[in-house]
């Protein structure tokens, strides 16, 4: 019912701003490195250069110029990749805070799945990569039953109609024997048995 110390909408609304915050400067620096890419290949370069330069001799980044040309190439498709990965997460997260502050549970979908694709992909590249993102992994897959149950919470009382609980009626009757499908319109004389 909590996600850490808040009440499961008030961390649903704090998870997506921090989302939302965190894909619109994955999205801007994704930007400055597809708009900057000469940059990027230049200070590759330069790293390659200093390193032939100390103690590194025979380490070259790149060994020919088709090297360099694939390299930029990958870092235009990879740029691209995450863009939209960026923009999905952008969308995720506006429609998880809408969501919540709504209490619709079908908007918080989007970010759900987006998250558990992210989970994923992560846990595919934790074991190449970096070992330590376990911790990251067990934070992310807790947030997301948060999420979930806040979801389960909004889906059912959307499916309760009416009242939970059957109001006591006073019976107020005029001349008739049934009770009445509706309450007595304003200034109606009632005469109580």
């Amino acid at each position: 019912k909590k996600l850490f110390c808040f009440e499961l909408k008030i961390g649903a609304i704090i998870t997506g701003w921090f989302h939302l915050i965190l894909s619109i400067l994955g999205i801007i620096l994704t930007l400055i490195i597809l708009f900057n890419h000469d940059l990027f290949m230049r200070a590759a370069d330069y790293f390659s250069e200093v390193c032939n330069e100390t103690n590194l001799e025979g380490f070259k980044l790149f060994q020919d110029q088709h090297e360099k040309n694939v390299f930029e190439l990958a870092i235009k498709f990879l740029g691209g990749i995450y863009l939209f990965v960026g923009i999905v997460n952008l969308v995720g997260a506006s429609l998880l805070i809408y969501g919540a502050m709504k209490e619709n549970h079908l908007l918080l979908l989007p970010w759900l799945t987006s998250e558990i694709l992210g989970m994923f992909i992560m846990l595919c590249t934790m074991f190449i990569r970096c070992p330590y993102l376990i911790i990251v992994i067990i934070a992310r897959v807790y947030i997301w039953y948060c999420i979930w149950a806040l979801y389960r919470d909004i889906k059912r009382n959307k499916q309760i109609t009416g009242y939970p609980i059957e109001p006591t009626m006073a019976v107020a009757f005029t001349n008739e024997t049934t009770p009445p499908t509706k309450p007595p319109a304003y200034g109606d004389v009632v005469a109580f048995k």
